[in-house]
C-alpha cells in the first residue's frame, strides 16, 4: 500500500471551484460575513460539501484571497513577459486587472486581509514581476525613474473598482488608463501651478 495520497476526483476539483466562484460573487456583493450555506447554496452544492473543502470560514476566505492573487500574478508576470515597450507591458496589467475585476477578492479591492505563507509568496510575486517592468522600461528611458510596483499596484486597483452610478466603467477606466499612462513617462507629468 502506497503512502502517496490520492489525487482529489475530478467531481470533488470542481465543486471546490464551484464553491470558490459562488464565494467570490458573494463576499463582493455581500461582505465576508455572508453565510457559508448561502454559499453552497449558490454553488449549487450542500453544506458538508462545503466544509469538507473549507473547514472555517477563514480558511475559505484565504483560498479567495489566494486565488485572486494568482490571478494577479499572471497578470503581472504577462505584463513583464511583453516584448514590446514597458509602457505597453503596464497598459496591459491594467487592462488585464480591469477584465479580472469581478475575479478579485484582495484587500485592495476591498476583500478580506487572509494571507498564508503560499499567499504571501503569490503578493511578492506579483511586486517582483512589476518591479522587472518598471526597470526595463527605466533602463530604456521610457519610464520615470521614482516608480514603483505600489504605483502600479494601487493604481490597478483603483481602476477596477467601478465608482456608482457610471454607466460605462470600462470606458471611463480605459481613459483613466490612458491618462494614467501619460504620466509614467521619464518626464513625468506637467507640473501644475498655482
Amino acid at each position: 500500500m502506497s503512502d502517496t495520497p490520492r489525487p482529489p476526483r475530478r467531481d470533488a476539483l470542481r465543486n471546490r471551484e464551484r464553491v470558490l466562484d459562488a464565494a467570490t460573487e458573494l463576499v463582493r456583493r455581500d461582505g465576508e460575513k455572508v453565510p457559508m450555506a448561502a454559499i453552497a447554496e449558490h454553488a449549487g452544492v450542500g453544506v458538508g460539501t462545503l466544509y469538507r473543502h473549507f473547514a472555517t470560514r477563514e480558511e475559505l476566505l484565504g483560498a479567495l484571497v489566494h486565488r485572486s492573487f494568482g490571478i494577479a500574478l499572471d497578470n503581472a508576470r504577462a505584463a513583464a513577459a511583453h516584448p514590446g515597450p514597458a509602457l505597453a507591458g503596464i497598459r496591459g496589467f491594467f487592462l488585464a486587472t480591469l477584465r479580472d475585476r469581478e475575479r478579485f477578492v484582495l484587500p485592495l479591492h476591498g476583500g478580506p486581509a487572509v494571507f498564508t505563507a503560499a499567499t504571501r509568496e503569490r503578493q511578492a510575486g506579483v511586486r517582483t514581476a512589476l518591479r522587472e517592468l518598471l526597470e526595463r522600461g527605466t533602463t530604456a528611458g521610457e519610464l520615470r525613474a521614482d516608480l514603483t510596483p505600489e504605483d502600479l499596484i494601487v493604481a490597478a486597483s483603483l481602476l477596477s473598482r467601478p465608482l456608482l452610478p457610471t454607466g460605462d466603467w470600462d470606458g471611463l477606466a480605459r481613459r483613466q488608463i490612458d491618462l494614467l499612462l501619460g504620466g509614467l513617462g521619464p518626464e513625468g507629468p506637467a507640473e501644475v501651478t498655482g
